[in-house]
C-alpha cells in the first residue's frame, strides 16, 4: 500500500512537470511598443556641468547717506524704473531750501556788482573816478559771476542727492535678497538690496578646450536637468582655458527654456568628428550583469516574436544611442524594429503584440489582468 502511494505521488509530479510549459505556450503574448534603428550622423560627446545664470546680477547700492524707510520685499517682481527702496529725506529738503536761498543771494550780489561796473566806467570815461576803481568793480563782479556757479553747483548737487533717495530699479528683474533692514542707516555706496533678472537667462557651461573647434561648428547643444532636456542655441565661445582645469567657458541662451536661475544641468560637447552609425532609442536597451541588450521583433510562420540580440553601446546623443551586435550571426540592421517599452520581462522567441503607444499598451495590460481567472474562496 505505501508503494502504491509513493508511486501514485511521482506519477503527480511528473504530471505537473510536463504541464508547467504548456501554461506558459497558452499565456498570453506581451504587448510591446516598437521603434525603428537607424542610420545617422553622432559625434562622441562628453557630458559637461552648468549652471543657468542671470545677465544682471546685480547688488543696489545707496547713493546718499540717510534711514531707510522702504524696501521692496523678498520675491517681489519689479519693472525698469520701480522703486524698491527709499532713504528717509528730510534733511536733504532742508539743504535743498539752504542752496536755493544761497543761489538767489549770490545771483542779487551778481546784479547789483554788474550795475556798479557800469557805473564806474561812466565815471572813468568822465575822468570823475581813477582806474583802479574799475578795476576792482569788475573784479568783485567776477568774483560774484563764481559765486553764483559754485552756490548753483551745490544746488544741483543737493537735488542730484534728493532724487537719489528713490532708488528705482536699473532693470526688471525680482528681488532676491535684502542686504540692509529697513530702519537702518545707510552710507553712500553701502549695498541695500539684490535684484536679480530672470527675463532672458543664459547658461555657463565649462568645455574642455580640446573641444573648441567642434563647438565652433555647433550651433546647440543638448541640455538635460530634472525639468526636461532640449536644445539650447550657442551665444558665445570663450576661447581661454583655466591652466589648471584646461576648461573654458561658453555661453548658451535659454530665453526658450522655463528654468529658474541657479538651475544645474548637463550640456552634451562633441569631442570628436562625426560619423554615420546605427542607433536605436535609449529606451530599447536592456541592461543586465551579463551586458546590454534589445529585443528585435521579427514576423515568421509562428506569428511576432521577441528575438534577444547583445548589444555593445557607443556614443549617444540625447535619447539615441549607437550599438553594435556581438554576435556576428544576430546582426541588428537599419529599418529593424526594436522594442522600446515592454522589453523588462520579455523572453527569447516570446510571442508579442505591437501597440502604437504607451497608452495602448497600459490598457492592454489592464485587460489582459482583468481577464485573469479570479481565484475561488474555499467553499464550506
Amino acid at each position: 500500500m505505501k508503494i502504491l502511494f509513493k508511486s501514485l505521488c511521482l506519477s503527480l509530479f511528473i504530471l505537473a512537470l510536463v504541464q508547467k510549459p504548456v501554461v506558459a505556450r497558452n499565456s498570453p503574448p506581451a504587448s510591446v511598443n516598437v521603434d525603428s534603428a537607424k542610420m545617422t550622423k553622432l559625434s562622441p560627446v562628453v557630458s559637461v556641468p552648468g549652471t543657468v545664470v542671470s545677465q544682471n546680477n546685480s547688488k543696489i547700492a545707496a547713493e546718499t547717506s540717510g534711514r531707510l524707510t522702504y524696501l521692496s520685499a523678498i520675491g517681489a517682481r519689479v519693472t525698469q524704473g520701480d522703486l524698491i527702496a527709499r532713504i528717509d529725506d528730510k534733511q536733504l529738503k532742508i539743504q535743498l531750501r539752504e542752496a536755493q536761498a544761497n543761489v538767489l543771494n549770490s545771483q542779487a550780489r551778481l546784479r547789483f556788482l554788474a550795475d556798479e561796473v557800469v557805473r564806474k566806467k561812466q565815471l572813468f570815461k568822465q575822468k570823475l573816478s581813477p582806474e583802479t576803481e574799475l578795476d576792482k568793480a569788475i573784479s568783485e563782479r567776477d568774483i560774484a559771476q563764481g559765486d553764483v556757479a559754485v552756490a548753483q553747483a551745490r544746488l544741483d548737487k543737493t537735488e542730484q542727492n534728493l532724487a537719489y533717495t528713490q532708488l528705482k530699479a536699473p532693470f526688471s528683474g525680482i528681488v532676491t535678497q535684502r542686504i540692509a533692514n529697513l530702519g537702518e542707516y545707510v552710507e553712500n555706496g553701502s549695498a541695500i538690496i539684490r535684484l536679480v533678472e530672470i527675463e532672458n537667462s543664459e547658461a555657463s557651461v565649462f568645455a574642455p578646450i580640446v573641444a573648441y573647434q567642434f563647438l565652433k561648428a555647433a550651433k546647440q547643444l543638448l541640455v538635460e536637468s530634472p525639468l526636461g532636456l532640449g536644445y539650447a542655441m550657442i551665444k558665445t565661445i570663450v576661447p581661454v582655458a583655466d591652466a589648471r582645469s584646461h576648461l573654458m567657458e561658453v555661453r548658451l541662451d535659454m530665453s526658450t527654456f522655463d528654468w529658474p536661475i541657479g538651475l544645474a544641468f548637463k550640456a552634451q560637447v562633441a569631442n570628436g568628428p562625426s560619423e554615420m552609425l546605427l542607433v536605436v532609442p535609449r529606451d530599447a536597451l536592456v541592461l543586465r550583469r551579463d551586458g546590454a541588450s534589445v529585443f528585435r521583433v521579427n514576423e515568421n510562420t509562428q506569428g511576432i516574436t521577441a528575438e534577444k540580440i547583445a548589444v555593445v553601446i557607443g556614443a549617444g546623443m540625447g535619447g539615441l544611442v549607437s550599438v553594435t551586435s556581438e554576435n556576428s550571426n544576430k546582426t541588428i540592421k537599419a529599418g529593424d524594429l526594436i522594442v522600446i517599452r515592454g522589453a523588462e520581462r520579455l523572453q527569447e522567441g516570446q510571442s508579442v503584440v505591437i501597440k502604437n503607444n504607451n497608452d495602448e499598451l497600459v490598457s492592454h495590460n489592464s485587460s489582459i489582468q482583468s481577464q485573469a481567472p479570479e481565484k475561488k474562496g474555499k467553499q464550506e
